[in-house]
C-alpha cells in the first residue's frame, strides 16, 4: 500500500484598524487584524508536489484568501458586521466594544451546525452498517443515540454562544456607540481581484 501525503497551503493578510473606546474614550492607536484564508489542500502519494500542482495549490490558497477578505470587507462596509478578527478589547481599559457583538452573532450557529452535521453523518453510517453489514453492534438504537448526543452537543454550543453574546452585550450596554476605522488600502489589490 502506498504512502499518502496531505499538502496544505494558506495565505494571510493584515488589515490596519483603530477605534475610539466606548468606555474610556481613548483612541486604541494603530492595530492589525490578521485575516487567514481557509487552507487549500492537495492529496498526493508523493512527499513533494511537482511545480504544476504546487502552483495550483498556491493559487487555490490565494483565491481562498481573496474570497474571505471580500466577505469580511462586504460585511464591514455594507452590513456593519465586524469579523472577530478585529479584536475589540481596549488596550487601555480592556473593555469590549459594542461593534464586536455583530461578529459573534454572525458566527453563532457555525459550531452547532457542524455538530449536527457530524452526528447525522455518523448516524447515517451506523444505519447503513446495520442494514448492509453483519456487524451486530451497529444497531438502530446506537444510530439514534449518536444523533441524540450530536443534538445535545449542538444545543450546548448554541447556549454557550448565546451566553457569550449576552455577556458582551451587557458589558457594552453603557457607553457611546463608535465604529472602528478600518484602513482597507493595504489590501485594495486583493479586494479588486
Amino acid at each position: 500500500m502506498g504512502t499518502y501525503y496531505r499538502h496544505t497551503r494558506s495565505e494571510k493578510a493584515e488589515v490596519a484598524y483603530s477605534f475610539q473606546c466606548e468606555h474610556c474614550g481613548k483612541n486604541s492607536g494603530p492595530l492589525r487584524a490578521v485575516i487567514n484564508g481557509p487552507e487549500a489542500t492537495d492529496n498526493s502519494n508523493f512527499k513533494t508536489l511537482n511545480p504544476d500542482r504546487e502552483n495550483k495549490l498556491c493559487k487555490r490558497a490565494h483565491e481562498n484568501l481573496v474570497r474571505e477578505l471580500k466577505e469580511i470587507h462586504n460585511d464591514a462596509v455594507e452590513k456593519k458586521i465586524f469579523s472577530t478578527n478585529f479584536r475589540d478589547n481596549c488596550p487601555y481599559c480592556s473593555q469590549p466594544q459594542s461593534w464586536a457583538v455583530s461578529g459573534l452573532k454572525k458566527k453563532m450557529f457555525e459550531n452547532p451546525i457542524v455538530c449536527l452535521g457530524v452526528a447525522a453523518v455518523i448516524s447515517l453510517i451506523a444505519v447503513v452498517g446495520h442494514y448492509f453489514t453483519d456487524m451486530e453492534y451497529l444497531t438502530l438504537s446506537l444510530a439514534a443515540g449518536i444523533f441524540a448526543v450530536g443534538v445535545a452537543v449542538a444545543a450546548v454550543c448554541l447556549i454557550w454562544n448565546v451566553v457569550r453574546i449576552n455577556v458582551k452585550c451587557k458589558k457594552t450596554a453603557s457607553g457611546a456607540r463608535n465604529l472602528p476605522v478600518i484602513d482597507w488600502s493595504e489590501v485594495k489589490n486583493l479586494l479588486n481581484e
